[in-house]
């Protein structure tokens, strides 16, 4: 399913938009102990519930350091899972595999990606299906707020690293931003590995810059998983 959706971020034309000629900022690897610390701490400018309302409150002025914390501290929130299935309905399927959408299948479009983002809130594909929908319907003011929230997030995920190696791998907190991120930077991906003890790999096809692929850490991801639901 994951790939499919690489795809359909595709065909919408979401995907296709290239961050590595965008102004990107230098990474600083994060200490992840210190930022569950601050979401905990009530007395803490990066208070979970406090990042949460101003993310969700129309707020474009948002800091990088605030758009780490909201990102990765949202794996220290109880309600967090990083393997959670959301079955999507077939009509809505059907609605990816296309390339051009008339007004109300936008409207299905939309009101499923609100539906899904109630629920997980910092869901990249959903927000991409989002700003697609009120694109093509001409609501460009909230486009734009959603937009912002995007690039918000994906440059908190830059910033953790450069993807190179496993010592400077991208902090990632759902293992479907690893396709995110590699496709909007114009990569394709060929195949995954899991590399111990806690990275993946992502290996893309044969480019210009000559990559072969990128590292991703999902140490915070699989602790909190077995801590949640294997080692029970």
């Amino acid at each position: 399913m994951k790939h499919l959706y690489v795809i359909l971020t595709l065909i919408i034309g979401l995907g296709s938009l290239s961050l590595r000629a965008a102004e990107t900022p230098a990474f600083d690897i994060p200490d992840m102990e210190k930022i569950e610390e601050a979401v905990r701490d009530s007395r803490s400018p990066y208070y979970y519930p406090d990042l949460l309302k101003k993310y969700f409150g129309n707020d474009t002025t948002m800091t990088l350091q605030e758009f780490r914390h909201l990102y990765l501290g949202y794996a220290s929130q109880e309600d967090y899972n990083p393997y959670r299935e959301v079955k999507v309905p077939e009509h809505i399927e059907r609605l990816y595999l296309q390339t051009i959408h008339t007004e109300s299948e936008c409207d299905s479009l939309i009101k499923y990606a609100r539906k899904i983002l109630a629920d997980i809130p910092l869901d990249l594909r959903q927000i991409n299906f989002l700003v697609y929908g009120l694109r093509q319907k001409g609501k460009n003011r909230e486009a734009d707020v959603w937009d912002y929230r995007l690039k918000g997030i994906i440059n908190a995920i830059l910033s953790t690293g450069d993807g190179k190696a496993p010592e400077t791998a991208w902090y990632v907190i759902y293992p479907t931003d690893e396709y995110n991120i590699v496709n909007r930077q114009g990569f394709t991906a060929t195949e995954f590995v899991f590399v111990e003890p806690y990275f993946d790999y992502i290996a893309i096809e044969s480019n210009p810059l000559k990559i072969e692929g990128f590292y991703f850490n999902v140490k915070k991801l699989l602790k909190e998983y077995n801590r949640k639901f294997y080692d029970r």
